[in-house]
């Protein structure tokens, strides 16, 4: 599917109702769908002005990330195009009620999901990434897949369940230290990931376990430098 068909899909638009405004024959975007023919520049240029959607995204194959950045855009310009005012209230400490205007978004609850997913999908993109740059090193040194054997473990972590055939105690048990774990491997990543200043969450003595996996860190040079130029930026300011 290339990204064409894919827009119309996601602003509910038809291809005879396309070529009608593009002043072509319904068969010529069926040719241009299958890739029998390319779309012509000028009618890219046309698709790119109606739908405010880059040249490119029409012709290529699209992947999650954009194809959820296209819906993102859509939902957008319905949420601009459908919101609406209503009267609300509110109650002040001292028990004084008074009247306020504020906007309402129709689509507000649907963005919201689709920007979590936008985000998840973004994250999973750069993991195939990393995968495909060390299959490619594999190839040259024919080594084993150190990311790849990370994902499996993490998955195993995260996809692990209760046995039904367990008491209630010791499946509350079993959930415990599943959520410790997966608190501690939150944390061990937080730390190595987030340049560590010594303020808010990175001081010590907040928990025993941040502690010791903030120590751990430490101790083999794991943890993500500071910015050095932006510290030293702010103290010029």
């Amino acid at each position: 599917m290339i990204g064409l068909d894919y827009i119309m899909k996601v602003y509910n638009g038809t291809y005879k109702q396309l070529a009608s405004k593009l002043e072509i024959a319904p068969p010529t975007i069926m040719a241009w769908l299958s890739k029998k023919r390319p779309i012509p520049k000028a009618k890219l240029e046309t698709l790119s002005k109606w739908f405010q959607i880059d040249e490119i995204y029409f012709t290529k194959e699209l992947n999650e990330v954009e194809k959820i950045q296209i819906q993102a855009d859509y939902l957008r310009r319905l949420s601009k195009r459908d919101r609406f005012e209503i009267t609300d209230t509110h109650t002040d400490d001292d028990g004084t009620e008074y009247e306020y205007v504020r906007w309402v978004d129709p689509y507000e609850d649907e963005r919201r999901l689709l920007h979590q997913e936008l985000a998840i999908e973004t994250v999973i993109l750069q993991l195939r990434s990393a995968l495909y740059q060390e299959r490619y090193e594999q190839q040259l040194h024919n080594g084993s897949s150190p990311i790849l054997v990370t994902l499996e473990r993490i998955a195993t972590l995260y996809g692990g369940s209760v046995t039904d055939s367990w008491d209630d105690t010791r499946k509350q048990a079993w959930q415990r230290l599943q959520a410790d774990r997966k608190t501690a491997l939150d944390s061990l990543l937080y730390y190595m990931t987030v340049p560590q200043d010594g303020f808010g969450p990175f001081l010590r003595g907040k928990d025993i376990l941040d502690d010791d996996l903030f120590d751990l860190t430490e101790k083999h040079q794991l943890q993500c430098p500071i910015d050095q130029t932006n510290t030293e930026g702010s103290d010029a300011d």
